[in-house]
């Protein structure tokens, strides 16, 4: 399956749909584009591009430093289904480079020392990138609910075995529960995304040291937690990190930072663009490597929603 056509096709037809919608619908001023786009249940739909790159080091002969980048397209695109509920839709498409596999350790080599501890070498070095797991998550809200100043939505997440290799996905199937909420004020933004995954299906990616193999199960929980100071009605402060706890392993990971977004306008489209810088300050259990700087930058075309999309399905 060539993923790159089957991404460029799926995002050439979504713009053209929101491009027929823009055509067609009323122009909204850039505060009330910026007041929606701060509420995650809001009718809009978003063409979400976001690059994460992470800076992790250990003490592994070989390098002692190594970096992991991914760039994740992330449609948003609500929905009403009744008079009275709506659904949110958000599917991921990421795609990774890296030197360090991610996700299993097959370019790793036990080694001896001469105190007699052991010691991990890195046997491969090369650069490479590839397609990651897709996912989705996908809420139900009521048209109450989904206006501020509070908002809540609950919903499934999956995420299917699609990574080109296995160095950048789990070599699993997996799904589970998943619930937002969020307080949008006039001065402050807050609250969380949280999405848990169990696996249902697939081998795994296994992962053999001294001659042991071992294929871990997904149980894995992630919450996104925000907190924002809006400096102007288009213009923020603040962070938006992702904190993972891994129930099979008893990693924790943890980044704190912060950052800043804002509306520009790129010709008559309005886009919100903003970077942020994250500290890890809980890094997991494994020792040898671990994350350690996070820096993200985000790009995020905003457009009406077509107009069959604000029309109740059922």
């Amino acid at each position: 399956m060539n993923f790159k056509r089957t991404l460029a096709g799926l995002l050439a037809s979504l713009a053209l749909s929101v491009g027929v919608a823009r055509a067609e619908e009323e122009q909204l001023t850039r505060e009330q584009i910026a007041e929606m786009v701060n509420n995650p249940l809001s009718y809009l739909w978003m063409l979400a591009t976001q690059n994460d790159t992470i800076f992790m080091d250990g003490d592994i002969d070989g390098a002692d430093e190594m970096t992991v980048n991914r760039f994740t397209v992330m449609p948003v695109m609500p929905m009403q289904l009744t008079d009275n509920y709506k659904l949110v839709f958000r599917p991921w498409f990421p795609i990774y480079s890296s030197k360090l596999p991610w996700g299993q350790k097959d370019n790793l080599e036990i080694v001896p020392t001469t105190n007699g501890d052991p010691a991990i070498k890195i046997t491969d070095t090369d650069w490479k990138s590839g397609m990651g797991d897709i996912g989705f998550w996908a809420a139900i809200a009521s048209n109450e609910a989904s206006k501020p100043p509070f908002v809540y939505g609950f919903g499934v997440t999956a995420m299917f075995d699609t990574a080109v290799n296995g160095k950048f996905g789990t070599g699993r199937n997996c799904a589970g529960p998943m619930a937002l909420a969020f307080y949008v004020g006039e001065k402050w933004i807050f609250g969380g995304l949280i999405q848990h995954w169990w696996d249902y299906s697939g081998d795994g990616n296994p992962i053999t040291i001294r001659e042991e193999t071992i294929n871990p199960h997904v149980n894995l929980t992630d919450l996104q937690y925000v907190l924002r100071y809006r400096l102007t009605p288009e213009t923020n402060i603040g962070m938006g990190p992702n904190m993972q706890y891994n129930w099979e392993t008893d990693d924790f990971i943890l980044p704190v930072g912060g950052g800043m977004d804002t509306m520009i306008n790129i010709g008559p489209l309005p886009v919100k663009v903003g970077a942020e810088f994250y500290y890890y300050v809980a890094r997991g259990s494994n020792d040898a490597f671990h994350n350690d700087w996070h820096a993200r930058i985000f790009f995020v075309p905003i457009l009406p929603s077509p107009k069959w999309s604000r029309k109740p399905l059922f």
